[in-house]
C-alpha cells in the first residue's frame, strides 16, 4: 500500500480497504476494495410477513397474491445475440476481426448479465425494506 496517495479523492481511509481484487470483464478491467465499514440504517418496524414463492413464470409470488412477472431480459435480447453469434462464426478462426466479434458478443452477454443482477438485488432491496419478516 506504499504507492498509494492519501489527497482529498480518497472516500475511505486507506487502513480501512482489507483487500483489492482485480477483475477483468468483456469490457475491461475492475479493481474491487473489500473495505472494513459498519453501515446502519434506521428503518421503522412495519409489523408486515410475507411469504415468497420463486417460480419460472413469475419473478416471485408473495402470500398476498401479489405476483412480479419476469422481465425476461435474455429473451428480449435473443435476436441481437444470434446476429452477434453468427458475425463470430462467420469469421476466420485466428483473425481480428473474429477477436473483435467475440468481444462485442461478450460484451452483450454483460449486459443481458447484469440487467438480470441490476433487477433482482432492486426486487429484493423493495421486498426487504416493506416487511419485517420474510420466509
Amino acid at each position: 500500500m506504499a504507492g498509494l496517495k492519501t489527497n482529498c479523492c480518497n472516500f475511505y481511509q486507506i487502513e480501512k480497504i482489507k483487500r483489492v481484487r482485480l477483475v477483468r470483464r468483456a469490457d475491461g478491467y475492475y479493481a474491487q476494495f473489500c473495505v472494513d465499514v459498519d453501515r446502519k440504517e434506521q428503518v421503522e418496524p412495519s409489523k408486515k410477513t410475507v411469504g415468497l414463492d420463486v417460480g419460472l413464470n413469475h419473478f416471485y409470488t408473495d402470500s398476498n397474491g401479489q405476483t412480479v412477472d419476469n422481465p425476461r431480459f435474455l429473451r428480449k435480447s435473443e435476436r441481437q445475440l444470434k446476429k452477434l453469434q453468427r458475425k463470430v462464426s462467420k469469421r476466420k478462426k485466428g483473425s481480428a476481426n473474429r477477436r473483435k466479434a467475440i468481444k462485442r458478443l461478450a460484451r452483450k452477454h454483460l449486459q443481458v448479465s447484469r440487467q438480470r443482477k441490476d433487477f433482482a438485488v432492486k426486487t429484493a432491496r423493495c421486498v426487504v425494506r416493506s416487511n419485517d419478516l420474510i420466509a
